[in-house]
């Protein structure tokens, strides 16, 4: 099976969005705060936004911070993800190789 590195995936990630070019990808959910997940989101058409503040938000460096264009108030379509959970990419598995 055919697979990327999560590295290189976020990388491709960051071009595409750079070219205003959306993209399709899977995470697994996880809130730490409530110590709850939902299961597996699936993101049809994402952009990524700019990473929060290390200051401003605990473990930023560790999250992905994008936009699902799915989702039409804008609010609610600003999420973020654990860069760990994230599974497919543009229907390639993603490995932390």
């Amino acid at each position: 099976m055919i697979n990327i590195s999560l590295y290189d995936a976020i990388a491709q990630m960051r071009k595409l969005t750079a070219q205003g070019k959306p993209f399709y990808f899977e995470h697994f959910t996880w809130d730490s705060d409530r110590q709850k997940a939902e299961g597996k989101r699936i993101v049809k058409q994402a952009l990524l936004r700019p990473a929060a503040k290390v200051d401003n938000l605990a473990n930023a460096d560790h999250k992905l911070f994008y936009e699902d264009l799915m989702i039409g108030d804008p609010k609610k379509a600003r999420r973020n993800c654990w860069q760990i959970l994230i599974v497919n990419f543009n229907g390639v598995e993603v490995s932390l190789k």
